[in-house]
């Protein structure tokens, strides 16, 4: 028995099975073997891990062959078939090589990890039972194939299928080399349940997906558990709506297992439900996180830090602002308005579809329009290049193949390395600033751009879902840095996000917009389905009150589906590749 840190005891065994103390066998490799385990329900078993240490590296090869730090340390696991596996942890703490394992995609050893009674790497006719879903499409891999090119016209016509094209609401006109990244994914998450599985392995699948669609895909795989009893292992750093989803809860703490419980037999998370706490498992998942780190020192503006200036009108203004993509196409923006003082700190919020992007990038100056429409601190936002100094605009995230061997510290600069702004923003985002850029992980490169752009003193701050790949302890540092500029600086804040169980308190304004129109734009405190959701004791008031918006938006519609409406648009809906034959497609707007 092992006494882990968070002041309880396990042996990294569910509560579904139990398993007597295994015989260890050393291997050459350095991994641990197991050859006396004893389960009940054996037959009903979905996983077994058993003494499972892993490294990377170890290849034949003078590249491949130096060994890491161990990214998984004697993990032992079981549980049955049926079971929804939430699985939490920091950043690094191992549950991408956990689940790489469990979907055969990283090789251990026989005996230390089986799938539905098979080797998880060795036995391939696992393919046809097990899905994994973690590694996802690069831009250039396609050669502008259509969904249903991909799919298969077969499995297109399944309910299946169907059903998960509305759930995700993919448009069956987007060719996949002319779309974003969040559109790729949601169709590469299409690819991967078209077919019937009974092992799902899920590597933080719902980022791009907004509230409505995120809640549809849970619920159509808590079908898949109850229905016909497949199990999913589902790793994830957004715990929203997840508490009342999951049937157990495996948390990861520097490569161990440090909590491995059914969540009805989680004590902690049953006090906090108790006590009213808001978001309840959020609350618990930070309070484990926590732990891992020490505590964050809270942001010192440096005496030399300048204030945001204070212009005679609004530091963000949209006026009367009509937008298409390309002549000939209905406007996307449709007569939007909208104002906010300095030091507001804005969530935008709204269904995919909202047009909350286009609206990002037009306030970023990355959209042509004509003047008077969208103003920063009294300055036009596309005409007026000198407003580039004062807005920082996050939402292009960096190729893997855009860096020639740069570290992040050559990047930023020697001087700008040894601030304390730097050394708080390292901190806050986990980042070794010697990483060289174009070997790393996508999400540690995300991380390195947002400490780039976030280093630069500047007033105004655009920012378009940033947090989806970062853990707890880094979501709520960023948060807690921008809330400390708007505070000290007086910053503008203009902040765009699906994720909603870290936001209690930190919002001062709500911008609303639904299919390019404005629906809300007001202080917090005049939100009175908000203020009354906090007076009857919800425990997650600000998803609940988006849940319902979103809700009653899509009941509104009538069972409309616009996605599905593809006559013409494989012409003339702006995702065709432009192949540079009769140059930029130029847009219109007013």
């Amino acid at each position: 028995m092992v006494h882990d840190r968070f002041g309880s005891s396990q042996n990294g065994v569910d509560a579904l099975a139990r398993q007597v103390t295994p015989k260890r066998k050393a291997g050459d490799d350095g991994y641990t073997g197991s050859e006396d385990v004893v389960m009940e329900n054996a037959e009903n078993n979905a996983l077994l891990v058993t003494n499972l240490t892993y490294r990377y590296g170890g290849g034949a090869t003078f590249h491949t062959s130096a060994v890491s730090e161990p990214k998984l340390i004697d993990v032992n696991l079981s549980f049955e078939k049926g079971s929804r596996v939430i699985i939490a942890g920091a950043n690094g703490a191992g549950k991408s090589t956990l689940l790489s394992i469990v979907g055969g995609k990283a090789m251990v050893p026989q005996g230390h990890c089986k799938v539905l009674g098979k080797e998880a790497f060795h036995d391939g006719s696992l393919n046809k039972q097990r899905m994994y879903c973690g590694d996802w499409w690069r831009t250039n891999f396609f050669h502008n194939l259509g969904v249903a090119e991909l799919v298969g016209e077969q499995r297109m016509a399944t309910p299946r299928v169907q059903e998960l094209i509305d759930i995700m609401q993919i448009d069956l006109s987007w060719r996949i080399n002319a779309i974003s990244d969040g559109q790729r994914r949601r169709i590469q998450l299409l690819e991967c349940l078209a077919e019937e599985k009974e092992v799902y392995v899920l590597d933080e699948i719902t980022t791009d997906l907004d509230l409505y669609a995120r809640e549809g895909l849970l619920g159509f795989l808590r079908k898949e558990t109850e229905q016909r009893g497949a199990t999913i292992f589902y790793a994830t750093h957004i715990f929203d709506s997840l508490a009342d989803w999951g049937t157990h809860v495996l948390y990861f703490s520097q490569a161990k297992v440090a909590k491995c419980s059914r969540i009805e037999d989680l004590q902690e998370y049953n006090d906090l439900v108790q006590n009213k706490s808001r978001c309840p498992l959020y609350t618990l998942v930070k309070g484990w996180v926590g732990k891992e780190y020490p505590a964050q020192a809270p942001y010192v503006l440096s005496a030399d830090a300048p204030m945001a200036p204070e212009p005679p009108g609004a530091t963000l203004e949209v006026t009367n602002l009509t937008f298409s993509y390309a002549q000939g196409l209905p406007p996307c923006l449709k007569d939007m308005s909208f104002a906010f003082n300095r030091g507001a700190r804005i969530l935008v919020v709204g269904a995919n579809g909202a047009c909350k992007s286009t609206v990002m990038s037009v306030l970023g100056g990355k959209r042509m329009i004509p003047r008077g429409f969208a103003k920063i601190l009294g300055k036009d936002c596309f005409n007026d290049t000198s407003i580039a100094r004062d807005v920082m605009y996050c939402g292009d995230w960096w190729n893997t193949d855009f860096f020639m061997n740069t570290t992040i510290a050559d990047l930023i600069g020697e001087t700008q390395v040894e601030t304390d702004r730097c050394r708080h923003l390292a901190q806050v985002l986990q980042v070794d600033v010697k990483w060289k850029i174009n070997s790393i992980s996508d999400g540690q490169r995300r991380r390195c751009q947002l400490l780039e752009i976030l280093l630069p003193y500047r007033p105004v701050y655009l920012m378009d879902e940033i947090t989806s790949d970062l853990d707890i302890f880094s979501r709520e540092g960023i948060l807690a840095f921008l809330k400390a500029e708007s505070e000290l600086r007086g910053c503008t804040v203009f902040y765009c996000t699906h994720i909603f169980d870290h936001l209690e308190g930190w919002a001062s304004h709500m911008l609303h917009l639904s299919k390019g129109t404005v629906t809300r734009a007001c202080p917090m405190d005049e939100i009175q389905e908000y203020s009354k959701l906090i007076a009857d004791g919800c425990l997650t008031p600000l998803y609940s009150l988006i849940r319902g918006w979103m809700y009653d938006e899509y009941e509104k519609d009538a069972g409309a589906k616009p996605w599905r409406s593809t006559e013409g648009k494989n012409l003339k809906d702006g995702r065709v590749p432009n192949l540079g034959l009769a140059g930029p497609t130029m847009t219109r707007s007013g």
